[in-house]
């Protein structure tokens, strides 16, 4: 048994239930923050991925862009 502070005595078997549920909810949240960091990593690959996308999109209408003035000019 515990006595508390508040003078509640708390048997051992509650005590030991308490602190297993305890660990079962650390162990829970330890792996939701895995499954956050990996889910994370996974966005920033795909943020990264889509990145180069527009900017290949971007660099090709500049290229279509210049084409075209650039045939006047020969011309």
């Amino acid at each position: 048994m515990l006595l508390t502070s508040t003078g509640v005595v708390i048997p051992k078997s509650q005590l030991e239930e308490e602190s297993a549920l305890l660990r079962c909810k650390i162990e829970e949240l330890n792996r939701n923050t895995v499954r956050l960091i990996a889910e994370a990593e996974h966005l920033v690959q795909e943020s990264k991925q889509l990145t180069t996308q527009m900017q290949s999109l971007e660099y090709g209408n500049v290229s279509r862009k210049a084409h075209p003035h650039a045939r006047k000019n020969a011309a």
